[in-house]
């Protein structure tokens, strides 16, 4: 196990990506805490899924983009878990509005959880990683769309590119303190909310056009992206700092995604 010992906490996470990610680095060992702004049926089916690996977990209903909530949260993680080895940046707040159309609060409210969010998320987290000078792990999810524009998708964009930066002067200040700092930039992932019984359909049906413009011929899923966060927060990925991974199936190495 990977991850044994280890406390890992995973910003919106209660479903998608993010519950992806917080079952995987549990499979490897990890004690996860759970944040997200809502607390729903689907939080609790991301605990029971953390519990059936046999690990703590914690709920941390916060907004990300209030340094006071992050203060919160980070406090009541470390009182439940006892330190903080792992820090994933994921929770997000997109819309999809023209250019011409965003408003000072689109602006605020987006930035504020898309890009500062993950600042202040990472900068206490990093505070706790140094003052216990054990090391640890900071992974920030980006996206396909830091490389490219599509349609309606400006402030979302440009928040993902900004994080590739941030990410790499992360990666720079902290250097000395045993701290990995990468991001991984996800292309079309299904992370539609299923059923157990709709589950087979993830990756396939209903996303039947992307096998036409992705080079692997399907829908990303949450375990590809999970899968290489556990590998970045392991000892598998410890030489690796301050860099982005696109895990997108080729699609912005090969493929020809619609415009709309």
């Amino acid at each position: 196990m990977y991850l044994a010992g280890k406390k890992a906490l995973i910003t919106g996470s209660r479903r998608g990506i993010g519950r992806g990610i917080a079952v995987a680095l549990a499979k490897e060992g990890a004690d996860i805490g759970i944040n997200d702004v809502e607390e729903d049926d689907a939080a609790e089916d991301t605990l029971e899924l953390v519990r059936r690996e046999g690990r703590k977990v914690s709920w941390h209903l916060a907004d990300i983009s209030k340094a006071s909530e992050v203060n919160r949260m980070i406090d009541e993680f470390l009182e439940q878990h006892n330190s903080l080895d792992i820090l994933v940046n994921n929770g997000v707040f997109s819309i999809r509005k023209n250019f011409l159309e965003i408003t000072e609060q689109d602006w605020d409210t987006r930035v504020g959880v898309n890009l500062k969010g993950y600042f202040l998320c990472s900068q206490r987290a990093a505070q706790e990683m140094v003052n216990r000078q054990q090391g640890g792990s900071i992974v920030n999810i980006s996206s396909v769309h830091a490389f490219r524009a599509w349609p309606d998708d400006m402030v979302y964009g440009m928040c993902k590119a900004a994080l590739l930066r941030m990410t790499r002067s992360m990666a720079l200040d902290l250097s000395g303190h045993n701290i990995n700092c990468n991001s991984v930039a996800p292309g079309y992932i299904d992370s539609r909310v299923l059923s157990s019984e709709q589950e087979h359909m993830r990756g396939g049906e209903g996303y039947q056009f992307s096998k036409d413009w992705i080079p692997a011929r399907r829908a990303g899923v949450p375990d590809d992206i999970a899968n290489v966060v556990m590998f970045l927060c392991s000892t598998l990925g410890e030489y690796i700092n301050g860099e982005c991974i696109t895990v997108d199936g080729g699609l912005m190495t090969g493929g020809t995604p619609p415009i709309d």
